[in-house]
């Protein structure tokens, strides 16, 4: 093989390099861009998660003031929504949003109690987040719901019983405001989290097993 022959294969070849390396760029760009939509998406459902927390811990505040069981418990769900602050802060995925909405489970869970306790009501039972809005907070029993059997807090239930519908946490999608079960790969983490504790459980498995 002449030199020029040499000159031009190896030129071919470097050519290949430079547009695999541009492609291989630009899928990169691209991904990282997917990446940084769906996260901003899902931290602004995990913020407005956070703030009603900590609006349920305000209306509280004074119950733990007068009674040091309930300061316990106070300080115990205050402490979640630091954890659930601190990963949301932190979180580069929307994957990662699970470690927030475990702690946001954990926190409501204790705010239940609490609720309890100022209405001087019996102590609700651990159960799993509402399935209609894990915001909701603990549910209240299991109710069939268009061929599912889901969790569902007092007042999705009562509406359901009713005939009405129940209130369900919609986010974005596109140009559309979806039910969070039907989000995408942007919300399936911030789902998750709510339900990590229970999984295996019974009173979860029509919502991993159609969700």
């Amino acid at each position: 093989m002449d030199y020029l022959g040499v000159v031009l294969i190896v030129a071919a070849v470097a050519a290949a390099f430079v547009v695999i390396a541009r492609n291989q760029a630009w899928k990169g760009r691209r991904a990282r861009a997917e990446n940084d939509s769906q996260l901003a998406l899902a931290k602004r459902t995990a913020e407005a998660a956070v703030a009603g927390l900590i609006e349920a811990l305000t209306r509280l505040a004074p119950v733990a003031e007068q009674d040091p069981v309930a300061q316990a418990e106070y300080q115990h769900a205050d402490a979640a929504r630091v954890r659930a602050v601190r990963c949301l802060h932190e979180a580069t995925e929307p994957d990662e949003l699970c470690l927030v909405t475990e702690n946001l489970e954990e926190g409501r869970w204790t705010v239940a109690r609490l609720a309890a306790r100022a209405a001087g009501e019996p102590m609700p039972s651990r159960r799993p987040p509402c399935f209609f809005n894990p915001g909701h907070g603990p549910s209240a029993r299991n109710i069939h719901w268009h061929g599912r059997n889901v969790p569902a807090c007092t007042a999705d239930g009562a509406r359901i019983d009713a005939g009405a519908d129940p209130y369900i946490r919609t986010v974005e999608r596109g140009s559309r405001r979806v039910p969070y079960w039907e989000g995408g790969p942007a919300y399936a983490g911030w789902a998750r989290g709510y339900y990590a504790p229970w999984q295996g459980s019974t009173l979860v498995a029509d919502i991993v097993r159609q969700a």
